[in-house]
């Protein structure tokens, strides 16, 4: 037997006992680096996404969310609407989300989505700031406030984004073009402070999604081949389609939208802003007519 252990084996062939040996305990798998390294990755992936959900669901739970802002531009002005529904501290309360401010006549109307903490300390500062930059002379366009709001956004992406894992908040903001006459302007400012014009509509905040789903349709644009198109519907009428797309969304479809629409609007060369009035009632009768109408659908 030592004999046969002893004998000289050929290459490819192993002695018996070290044979044995790897039945019992076969070799492990070396797969290729670029394999190994993307393990690694994707555990380190599980835990950064982790990480994240566990920073969202407290964003969630302890400092709440704003809910929905829709701004349109319509073919005499500008609309803005926000639901005021806010979950704060795990607790439902109602605010009003769209604001408005006067500085020597100039009107601007503005409001922003996302961490209703961040959101609460912003509106502070940009209403201080523009209030300042005003008194000093530093205003001499709605393109100047574009400015402003776009250098806080970003200051504020910087300083929350990398401790909420996430942007913390969207803001939208309009006035006349020249301040107190001039075309009506909407702006969008989101991450990482970049904002540009609204030339039809936008959604922001958490039921943003589900707008975009009925935006088209309730403020369908007009095409044309010479020149950018526009939504050709005057401001009287976007307002009660902006109520119905609030109202559509809220409790049913998005927990976190809901209470009374607020809406305000400002009309081309008039320095005023104005609080929009509808009859509530009859687009609510609307609103739950073309639920109706989808539950009852058929195909057959």
């Amino acid at each position: 037997m030592d004999k046969e252990l002893n004998k000289p084996q050929p290459n490819n062939v192993l002695p018996q006992g070290e044979k044995k040996r790897r039945d019992i305990f076969p070799p492990k798998i070396e797969f290729p680096k670029e394999i190994q390294l993307l393990e690694e990755l994707n555990k380190l992936g599980e835990e950064e996404y982790k990480r994240w959900r566990h920073k969202k669901e407290l964003t969630d739970k302890l400092l709440g969310r704003a809910t929905l802002v829709i701004g349109v531009r319509g073919k005499d002005g500008i609309i803005l609407g926000g639901d005021t529904k806010v979950i704060r501290g795990g607790e439902i309360d109602f605010q009003r989300k769209i604001k408005t401010l006067v500085i020597k006549d100039v009107p601007i109307i503005f409001a922003a989505a996302g961490v209703l903490g961040v959101i609460d300390d912003f509106i502070e500062v940009f209403e201080k700031t523009l209030t300042e930059s005003f008194n000093k002379g530093n205003i001499s366009s709605l393109l100047s406030v574009k400015f402003i709001a776009e250098d806080l956004v970003k200051s504020v992406e910087e300083r929350y984004g990398p401790r909420l894992g996430e942007s913390p908040l969207h803001f939208i903001f309009g006035g006349l073009s020249d301040l107190t006459k001039g075309k009506a302007i909407l702006y969008e400012v989101g991450s990482p402070g970049f904002g540009q014009k609204i030339q039809f509509f936008s959604f922001i905040g958490h039921g943003s999604p589900y707008a975009r789903t009925i935006g088209k349709y309730l403020f369908p644009k007009e095409e044309r081949e010479d020149e950018a198109g526009e939504i050709n519907l005057p401001c009287a009428e976007i307002i009660k389609r902006v109520a119905f797309s609030i109202y559509w969304i809220g409790g049913e479809v998005d927990d976190y939208v809901g209470g009374e629409p607020r809406i305000v609007y400002i009309i081309d060369e008039k320095a005023k802003i104005e609080e929009a009035k509808c009859d509530r009632s009859l687009i609510k009768k609307e609103v739950d007519k073309a639920k109706e109408f989808l539950r009852n659908i058929t195909f057959s």
